[in-house]
């Protein structure tokens, strides 16, 4: 379950306090999810500004409730499994929700944030 106070941290970067605010109601409307990605929130946070959801992670993920990992997407455009603290960690080949292996050359990195 991730973090969804951030209060402490808007209290430090008010001009953060919307799109912190914006992304703890996410959070706890969804329980289920163990990280944050920066694709699925940009959607479905679409009305707010993209600099300032942008300023939010970097604040949250230089906090003590966060930690950054890097993901490897599947060729449909999924996360696979394993979270790699450095991109340069990510084998060559990993498999898909399907056991299927590929090739993550030509696979996204994504940096997502996770609870620490």
């Amino acid at each position: 379950m991730l973090p969804s106070n951030y209060e402490p941290i808007a209290g430090n970067h008010p001009e953060l306090r919307t799109a912190l605010g914006r992304i703890s109601d996410w959070v706890r409307q969804h329980r289920e999810r163990d990280l944050l990605d920066p694709r699925v929130l940009a959607k479905d946070l679409r009305d707010l500004d993209a600099q300032q959801l942008a300023g939010a992670l970097v604040v949250l993920g230089t906090s003590e409730l966060f930690r950054r990992v890097f993901m490897v997407t599947t060729p449909s455009g999924v996360l696979a499994e394993g979270k790699y603290e450095n991109p340069r960690e990510i084998p060559e080949r990993v498999p898909d929700r399907f056991e299927q292996y590929f090739d993550t050359a030509e696979s996204d990195v994504v940096p997502v944030l996770t609870a620490r």
